[in-house]
């Protein structure tokens, strides 16, 4: 199976935290719990996502989200 479904899910995933908070991913998954305001349906499905995929990958959130070059953001274009 490629890689490509898991990619577009946690892409979608890292995108929706994103948008939702001012934080980094690297304070979204170094954090125990999000601030209450912060913590919407999405957010905590977004959140879900990216727990689940990295205990089924046997991996840390860290390590997943680098493999797959989402613990950065990209560039925004000048």
């Amino acid at each position: 199976m490629s890689d490509e479904p898991l990619r577009a899910m946690l892409t979608l995933a890292v995108a929706q935290l994103r948008a939702a908070t001012d934080l980094t991913m690297d304070e979204i998954i170094g954090l125990p719990s999000l601030p209450e305001d912060a913590r919407t349906p999405e957010v905590s499905h977004a959140l879900g996502i990216i727990e689940g995929a990295a205990a089924a990958l046997r991996a840390t959130r860290r390590e997943m989200l680098e493999d797959h070059d989402l613990l950065t953001a990209p560039k925004r274009p000048a």
